[in-house]
C-alpha cells in the first residue's frame, strides 16, 4: 500500500509543472549553458529534429555578446502565446538585459529559443 502511495504522489507532482514553468526552467537553463558556451547542454534542451542543427560557433558567439553584459542575475516573465506554446522572458545582467522567447513542444523540449536586445 505504501509503495502505491508513494508512486502517485510521484506521479503527481511530476505532473505539476505547468508549460510557463517548463519555459521558464528551459529559457533559465539555456541563457546558463550559453553563457557557459556548453553547445552539448544547449542541445540536449532541444526537441531532438533541432538537436543537429546548433553549432558551437553560434552558441559562442552568443556566449560571447551574453557575457560582455556581465553577471548572469536570471530570467522575468513578460508575456505569453500559450495558443504558440510561446513565452518571453528578459535575462537581466549586471549591464544590460536580453529579450528571450522560447516556444516548448508537447514533450517540454524547446522548439526555440530566440534572444534579442532589451528595448530601453
Amino acid at each position: 500500500m505504501r509503495a502505491v502511495a508513494l508512486a502517485f504522489v510521484l506521479v503527481t507532482v511530476a505532473g505539476c509543472g505547468s508549460p510557463a514553468e517548463t519555459a521558464a526552467d528551459a529559457a533559465d537553463r539555456v541563457t546558463k549553458a550559453v553563457l557557459a558556451d556548453d553547445v552539448d547542454a544547449v542541445s540536449s534542451s532541444f526537441a531532438t529534429p533541432l538537436q543537429g542543427s546548433i553549432t558551437r560557433a553560434e552558441v559562442g558567439s552568443l556566449s560571447d555578446t551574453m557575457t560582455a553584459l556581465g553577471a548572469y542575475k536570471g530570467v522575468t516573465y513578460e508575456s505569453s502565446d500559450p495558443s504558440k506554446h510561446e513565452y518571453v522572458y528578459r535575462a537581466d545582467f549586471d549591464r544590460g538585459s536580453m529579450g528571450v522567447v522560447v516556444r516548448i513542444d508537447g514533450s517540454g523540449k524547446l522548439d526555440a529559443y530566440r534572444v534579442f536586445p532589451q528595448r530601453s
